[in-house]
């Protein structure tokens, strides 16, 4: 037997409908639908549709402007760094720290500094496209395992003399890219 409202199948001594919650009318219910199927509405009671939306398109929003945030801070404060480059090699050497190892973190740095400003654009552009969320996915993943290099080459490189790990880094480099992979699963599912 057939619903008469939504046209969904029922059991023969059914009072309402499981789908609609309408009430069966046991004599004029026929066996098959009356009007083609259930793809088909007659005016009756319509159940909602559920959209197939990205559920994770406020959280790759978020992570993705603070990502955007956290990378052009770390590139200026980078590109200053840059700037200042025959200081801070004899300002190293001085110190005892390894110019060429320095640099190489730097460099190091900047990649990932990089990487973090695509990811944010990229969870941004792609919040609501559920076919590219295996894609911010990877790419949050990618971002904290560079970030995490870049603590502890960071926290080795200069042994103690500064904190390379600052608050406003976790946040901006670790917990964003967390919410973007967060994102990215909801997404997925």
């Amino acid at each position: 037997m057939f619903c008469k409202n939504c046209g969904a199948e029922i059991a023969d001594n059914a009072t309402f409908c499981p789908k609609c919650g309408g009430q069966v009318n046991q004599q004029s219910n026929p066996q098959r639908p009356p009007y083609g199927g259930p793809q088909q509405y007659n005016g009756g009671y319509r159940p909602p549709v559920r959209q197939n939306t990205a559920k994770g398109k406020v959280l790759l929003i978020i992570s993705g402007i603070l990502c955007l945030l956290g990378g052009i801070i770390t590139l200026v404060s980078l590109f200053g760094t840059f700037a200042q480059a025959s200081l801070l090699s004899a300002g190293l050497s001085w110190l005892g720290i390894s110019v060429g190892g320095f640099w190489a973190y730097l460099v190091f740095s900047l990649v990932a500094s990089v990487l973090l400003l695509v990811a944010g654009i990229l969870a941004i552009a792609n919040c609501s496209k559920r076919e590219k969320a295996d894609m911010v996915f990877k790419l949050g993943i990618l971002v904290v395992v560079l970030r995490i290099i870049d603590w502890i080459w960071g926290s080795a490189l200069v042994a103690g003399l500064m904190s390379v790990v600052t608050p406003a880094s976790v946040i901006l480099g670790l917990i964003c890219p967390v919410l973007m992979i967060v994102g990215g699963y909801l997404n997925k599912k």
